[in-house]
């Protein structure tokens, strides 16, 4: 990635990447940067990047348009979520690349709990799996995604996971404590855990050797020239 690129940045969040990107392609490149919610964005000053509201999922997503197609923790929410990324791909310019990332839950799946507090922990996680599932999300196919942009036409198709623990998965602990304090009325009005484990679970989060285990997987391929 260069000078001169045309990039957009989907599910923007807080516009952190966003303005990376834009720091990267100037001064003649630009990016898009969009999301359903605007409303967390810091602007900052770059003239080479826009912030538009848009719903990768129903709106319109143009043809051959762009050099690099980014989505980090998007896909896997979407129900449609296969058809949104075959119209990434024919987004982008011969060339162009995707990258796309999201948790896979692999990893704690498998995990064994060796305490009680484990277990509370892995109920009140599994709990917020079900409910993500009951809304269309799909926390198993990251782990498919190379397939899938093979299937999708893209060649050079690499794919790497990533797994923190410990003082540096604080910023993956405070992404989960969230989770669990978005969706905890949810979480307990749908029968799928209880106030007193939501609370513990949220008590268990303050420390911070406590394991969180989601594996991160990126996977990227190009279209062909």
């Amino acid at each position: 990635m260069g000078a001169g690129w045309k990039c957009w940045e989907i599910g923007a969040g807080g516009g952190s990447i966003a303005r990376w990107l834009a720091e990267r392609v100037a001064p003649n490149g630009t990016v898009l940067a969009t999301d359903l919610d605007l409303t967390r964005i810091s602007k900052g000053s770059h003239s080479n990047l826009d912030f538009v509201r848009h719903d990768v999922a129903h709106d319109a997503i143009p043809t051959a348009e762009y050099d690099l197609v980014h989505a980090r923790l998007v896909l896997v929410h979407l129900p449609e979520r296969e058809e949104v990324l075959r119209a990434l791909v024919r987004s982008l310019r011969p060339g162009g690349s995707i990258l796309i990332e999201d948790f896979d839950y692999v990893v704690q799946d498998g995990w064994e709990p060796a305490t009680p507090d484990d277990q509370l922990y892995r109920r009140v996680h599994r709990g917020l799996q079900e409910l993500l599932h009951r809304r269309g999300a799909d926390t198993r196919y990251a782990r498919r995604l190379p397939q899938l942009l093979r299937s999708a036409g893209l060649i050079d198709v690499s794919v790497e996971g990533r797994l923190v623990l410990g003082q540096a998965a604080r910023s993956g602990i405070d992404a989960m404590r969230a989770n669990f304090l978005q969706t905890g009325d949810e979480l307990v009005a749908g029968g799928l855990v209880s106030r007193d484990d939501l609370a513990r679970a949220l008590t268990l989060l303050d420390g911070a050797e406590f394991p969180v285990l989601p594996l991160l997987v990126s996977a990227w391929g190009r279209r062909p020239d």
